[in-house]
């Protein structure tokens, strides 16, 4: 099985302006990112999924710096850019998670395909963790699938498809319980977040990048200064969810799910 993660990228953002550029121990978080799945041995291709807008060529940039591969789609279709990617690099399974989450749960990527293995799920999600730490697996029936049922070419909450509707089977991948931790936000989308994740790579050190998701969670367990910094961004980012029409995604049917 020819296993992919393909990481959903753009240096849109309007909240914190190139936010995958922004620097913590002198490299950027989308450099730390790659460097992170590349602890992961399971891998065999790491994809930077982008736009062919110009705005986006620093990403290609970064890809060819640090040897993994880079596609470049649609700008507003994210759903369409993951699946060509998909087929170009002729995966078997697909691992997705959004570029503004550096210190994502590598080490839990064996686990997820274990369950894959086993059950032959359409989408496995691991989000019963801190924001920051989520991780979905696709079939590639799943992803064909998907792009047939959906009516619109703005995809950005492509997740919706499968978690607000019974159209696939979807299954929870389980982790520690004492893992959960509802205040903390390990994700890249606002200064506040910025602040937070500094501090973070800063008091871990030089091999920030290595840290197993679990003593990442001890850690920060033992400075809640550090989790207060952007301890007001996970309500302002489900507002912005829920004041956005593209996130109520729309099937060919004329069904709106919301």
């Amino acid at each position: 099985m020819k296993l992919g993660f393909l990481i959903t990228a753009r240096l849109k953002s309007s909240r914190l302006p190139k936010k995958l550029l922004h620097e913590v121990q002198g490299e950027n978080y989308m450099t730390w990112m790659i460097r992170r799945l590349k602890l992961q041995s399971l891998l065999d291709e790491i994809v930077i999924c982008t736009s062919t807008n110009p705005q986006d060529d620093p990403l290609e940039e970064i890809a060819q710096k640090e040897g993994v591969k880079c596609f470049r789609g649609s700008e507003e279709d994210v759903f369409q850019r993951l699946n060509e990617a998909r087929k170009i690099y002729e995966l078997d399974y697909v691992i997705n998670m959004t570029a503004d989450c550096p210190l994502l749960p590598f080490d839990l990527i064996p686990k997820l395909v274990d369950s894959f293995k086993k059950t032959n799920a359409e989408l496995i999600k691991c989000h019963h963790l801190p924001v920051g730490l989520f991780l979905s697996g696709l079939s590639p029936a799943a992803m064909e699938r998907l792009i047939e049922l959906k009516a619109s070419d703005n995809t950005e909450y492509w997740l919706h498809y499968f978690l607000k509707s019974e159209l696939f089977d979807v299954r929870s991948l389980e982790t520690e319980p004492s893992w959960q931790r509802d205040n903390f936000r390990i994700a890249l989308d606002y200064p506040e977040d910025h602040e937070m994740l500094k501090a973070t790579f800063e008091g871990l050190g030089e091999e920030a990048y290595k840290i197993s998701t679990e003593d990442l969670i001890h850690w920060l367990d033992k400075h809640p200064e550090i989790v207060a910094l952007n301890k007001d961004c996970g309500a302002k980012g489900v507002k912005r969810t829920e004041d956005d029409p593209t996130s109520k995604v729309k099937l060919k049917d004329g069904r709106v799910l919301e």
